[in-house]
Protein backbone atom coordinates (compact mmCIF):
# COMPACT_ATOMS: atom_id res chain seq x y z
CA UNK A 1 0.00 0.00 0.00
CA UNK A 2 1.30 3.46 -0.93
CA UNK A 3 1.29 6.25 1.68
CA UNK A 4 1.98 9.65 0.06
CA UNK A 5 2.30 11.44 3.40
CA UNK A 6 4.99 8.99 4.51
CA UNK A 7 6.88 9.46 1.21
CA UNK A 8 6.81 13.23 1.60
CA UNK A 9 8.02 12.95 5.20
CA UNK A 10 10.90 10.66 4.19
CA UNK A 11 11.85 13.00 1.33
CA UNK A 12 11.88 15.99 3.71
CA UNK A 13 14.06 14.12 6.19
CA UNK A 14 16.55 13.09 3.51
CA UNK A 15 16.75 16.65 2.18
CA UNK A 16 17.13 18.01 5.71
CA UNK A 17 20.04 15.68 6.50
CA UNK A 18 22.45 17.33 4.06
CA UNK A 19 23.28 20.89 3.19
CA UNK A 20 25.84 23.50 2.32
CA UNK A 21 27.79 25.85 4.52
CA UNK A 22 29.60 29.12 3.91
CA UNK A 23 32.37 30.37 6.15
CA UNK A 24 33.80 33.83 6.66
CA UNK A 25 36.04 35.07 9.46
CA UNK A 26 38.07 38.25 9.98
CA UNK A 27 40.24 39.08 12.97
CA UNK A 28 43.12 41.31 13.92
CA UNK A 29 43.78 45.02 13.57
CA UNK A 30 42.32 47.14 10.79
CA UNK A 31 44.62 47.34 7.77
CA UNK A 32 45.83 50.93 7.73
CA UNK A 33 49.28 50.16 6.32
CA UNK A 34 48.32 50.79 2.71
CA UNK A 35 51.21 51.47 0.29
CA UNK A 36 50.57 55.24 0.30
CA UNK A 37 50.84 55.34 4.11
CA UNK A 38 54.01 53.21 4.07
CA UNK A 39 55.67 55.64 1.63
CA UNK A 40 55.47 58.35 4.32
CA UNK A 41 57.90 56.40 6.55
CA UNK A 42 61.62 57.16 6.55
CA UNK A 43 64.22 54.81 7.99
CA UNK A 44 66.40 56.63 10.54
CA UNK A 45 63.87 59.45 10.94
CA UNK A 46 60.31 58.17 11.66
CA UNK A 47 59.69 57.56 15.36
CA UNK A 48 57.76 54.82 17.12
CA UNK A 49 55.17 57.36 18.25
CA UNK A 50 54.57 58.43 14.63
CA UNK A 51 54.02 54.80 13.55
CA UNK A 52 51.61 54.24 16.46
CA UNK A 53 49.74 57.43 15.56
CA UNK A 54 49.50 56.43 11.88
CA UNK A 55 48.60 52.76 12.30
CA UNK A 56 47.13 52.49 15.79
CA UNK A 57 47.88 49.83 18.41
CA UNK A 58 49.73 46.78 17.04
CA UNK A 59 48.71 43.16 17.37
CA UNK A 60 51.94 42.46 19.20
CA UNK A 61 54.93 44.31 20.64
CA UNK A 62 58.17 42.33 20.68
CA UNK A 63 61.30 43.26 22.61
CA UNK A 64 64.61 42.19 21.02
CA UNK A 65 67.20 43.48 23.46
CA UNK A 66 67.73 47.14 22.53
CA UNK A 67 65.31 46.90 19.62
CA UNK A 68 61.52 46.92 19.63
CA UNK A 69 59.23 45.42 17.00
CA UNK A 70 55.64 46.47 16.33
CA UNK A 71 53.79 43.65 14.57
CA UNK A 72 50.42 44.24 12.90
CA UNK A 73 48.32 41.29 11.72
CA UNK A 74 44.92 40.94 10.06
CA UNK A 75 43.54 37.49 9.16
CA UNK A 76 40.79 36.85 6.59
CA UNK A 77 39.22 33.44 5.93
CA UNK A 78 36.47 32.40 3.55
CA UNK A 79 35.23 29.08 2.27
CA UNK A 80 32.42 26.71 1.57
CA UNK A 81 31.45 23.25 2.70
CA UNK A 82 29.25 20.30 1.95
CA UNK A 83 27.58 18.53 4.87
CA UNK A 84 26.19 15.05 4.33
CA UNK A 85 25.21 12.23 6.67
CA UNK A 86 28.44 10.24 6.27
CA UNK A 87 30.79 12.66 4.48
CA UNK A 88 31.63 16.31 5.15
CA UNK A 89 33.97 18.53 3.16
CA UNK A 90 35.15 22.08 3.79
CA UNK A 91 37.47 24.23 1.71
CA UNK A 92 38.69 27.30 3.58
CA UNK A 93 41.25 29.81 2.34
CA UNK A 94 43.04 32.04 4.83
CA UNK A 95 45.05 35.15 3.95
CA UNK A 96 47.19 37.27 6.25
CA UNK A 97 47.87 40.99 5.95
CA UNK A 98 50.84 42.03 8.05
CA UNK A 99 53.24 44.85 8.74
CA UNK A 100 56.41 44.74 10.85
CA UNK A 101 58.32 47.78 12.13
CA UNK A 102 61.75 47.59 13.83
CA UNK A 103 62.93 50.40 16.12
CA UNK A 104 66.31 51.01 17.75
CA UNK A 105 66.92 51.90 21.41
CA UNK A 106 66.03 55.54 20.65
CA UNK A 107 62.62 54.49 19.17
CA UNK A 108 63.66 55.44 15.64
CA UNK A 109 62.56 53.27 12.71
CA UNK A 110 65.41 51.13 11.37
CA UNK A 111 63.52 48.66 9.14
CA UNK A 112 59.98 47.83 8.08
CA UNK A 113 58.02 45.58 5.76
CA UNK A 114 54.39 44.92 4.90
CA UNK A 115 52.15 42.65 2.86
CA UNK A 116 48.50 42.99 1.91
CA UNK A 117 47.03 39.81 0.40
CA UNK A 118 44.18 39.55 -2.05
CA UNK A 119 40.82 38.65 -0.51
CA UNK A 120 40.10 34.94 -0.21
CA UNK A 121 37.76 33.65 -2.88
CA UNK A 122 34.45 32.74 -1.18
CA UNK A 123 33.44 30.67 -4.23
CA UNK A 124 36.14 28.02 -3.74
CA UNK A 125 35.36 24.36 -3.14
CA UNK A 126 32.10 22.54 -3.13
CA UNK A 127 28.72 23.71 -2.06
CA UNK A 128 25.06 23.62 -2.77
Amino acid sequence: MFYPARSVLIACLVIGLFGCAQYSDKRGVEVTWQPAAMEQLEKGKTTRREVLTAFGPPSQVISLGDETVLYYLYEKSAGEGLILIVYNRFDVQTRYDRAVFFFDADNVLIEYSSQISADPDPKVGVGG
